[in-house]
């Protein structure tokens, strides 16, 4: 089970929304139970079959390893493809600060699994992740990635 960002209920930190994995094995009796539970917590669970990286990582991952790529042509920004993410697309925090809260490691480990198990050659992490990476930059957890964290840190 994985979970969206938040609905309407800005003060309310869960999700809004679930993805909800059902396994090979997963009954309609589990499905009923969680989505009952999930009812009860005011969220709306979204089933779907079990695949490498699901729906929640297989879809951005790639997507910010594109934008990260789109900066090191020197095509634009960071702050600029977050910009025209939010701004054109409804991105809610744009793909390279979203990024930087994932954690650039963890980003990097994701990719390199969807890679081995789907063999897309966009999910090979690119050169500049990997590079920041190596030096530290981490994200928000370590204070600078795409953004500085000045006193942030997680």
């Amino acid at each position: 089970m994985t979970t969206g960002d938040g609905g309407p209920g800005a003060r309310d930190p869960l999700p809004g929304t679930v993805e909800v994995i059902r396994g090979t094995r997963t009954g309609e009796a589990t499905l009923d139970a969680l989505r009952a539970l999930l009812a009860a917590l005011r969220r709306e669970p979204i089933v779907v079959d079990d695949a490498p990286g699901f729906v929640t990582s297989r879809i951005p991952h790639p997507m910010i390893n594109d934008a990260v790529r789109v900066v090191a042509a020197g095509t634009a920004s960071a702050e600029s493809v977050d910009r025209l993410m939010r701004g054109c697309l409804g991105h809610p925090t744009g793909p390279l600060r979203t990024a930087d809260l994932i954690g650039l490691d963890n980003l990097v480990d994701s990719l390199w699994v969807l890679h081995s198990r789907t063999g897309d050659e966009g999910c090979r992490p690119c050169d500049v992740l990997l590079e920041m990476v190596r030096a530290g930059h981490l994200g928000r957890k370590s204070g600078r990635g795409f953004y500085e964290y000045e006193g942030e840190q997680a």
